[in-house]
């Protein structure tokens, strides 16, 4: 009865995360399945985590779709900028399905929480200056920014936001707008993603019968429905908010998870 109530809970933080920040949540799903299943599943660290990657992918999809659509109503996503990284992105998160069977458990929880304390610094340090404008570099720059965004972004769990929100606000794109692209560059990285992870799933026993793959079901049946009724209204109070507390918010966020995963 614990788990349900621990995932509904965690659904609605998940809908703030991806209406306000653009976040896909897995910034909050990997920690909380892993606990989970660790807690009262009793499953080894290197499967949980894994377990808790591939369910955060997959609930990704779901929410960054639903944010994506919030965003492009709100005119908050530049699908400009989109077709700059989408090849790379889509290489990279077609490529998680291998890759992540190379790494440990241990080493993946070890590289999320130093780069999301690296992330929220850079964030919260950031100060827009338009007599310096960095520009989006060319389409075959952008291609390689993306794939590696998205090669990261797929051996934590997570939609990318956390990357691709401070690399637009770096290059002067408005941190709102920043939020809604990227909240669509998510949805391509889990989509991507869950396809691989879920071919590379056929070839090993799953956990327990509760999984499909490696997607923790009773995550992905308590978690998406409070998720997706809370993302499409927090995408709205979005534009209530300046962009300079946008950043000092997301930030903070980020520093609270880093800590919550370093200390679990």
């Amino acid at each position: 009865m614990i788990e349900p109530i621990i995932f509904i809970f965690t659904g609605i933080l998940i809908g703030i995360a991806a209406g306000l920040f653009g976040l896909g949540g897995g910034l909050i799903i990997v920690p909380v399945v892993t606990y989970s299943l660790m807690s009262f599943s009793n499953t080894p660290l290197d499967q949980a985590i894994l377990s808790g990657i591939s369910t955060s992918l997959a609930s990704i999809v779901l929410t960054g779709a639903m944010a994506a659509y919030a965003h492009t109503k709100n005119k908050n996503i530049d699908y400009k900028i989109i077709h700059k990284f989408i090849i790379g992105i889509l290489l990279g998160a077609l490529s998680i399905g291998y890759i992540i069977n190379i790494f440990p458990g241990q080493m993946l929880k070890n590289f999320f929480i130093v780069y999301t304390f690296v992330i929220a610094y850079r964030t919260y340090t950031h100060r827009t200056n338009l007599s310096n404008n960095s520009p989006i570099p060319n389409n075959f720059v952008s291609n390689l920014v993306g794939f590696i965004f998205s090669i990261i972004s797929g051996l934590v769990g997570i939609g990318g936001a956390t990357l691709f929100v401070p690399y637009l606000i770096r290059k002067n794109i408005p941190a709102k707008l920043a939020i809604g692209t990227s909240s669509a560059l998510g949805f391509l990285i889990g989509l991507g993603a869950s396809i691989s992870i879920f071919i590379s799933s056929l070839y090993f026993v799953p956990i327990n019968n509760s999984m499909f793959g490696f997607v923790y079901l009773p995550a992905i049946l308590f978690l998406t429905l409070p998720s997706l009724i809370l993302v499409r209204l927090s995408a709205n109070w979005l534009l209530k908010i300046s962009d300079a507390n946008v950043k000092k918010l997301f930030s903070s966020i980020l520093f609270i998870i880093g800590l919550l995963m370093l200390f679990n």
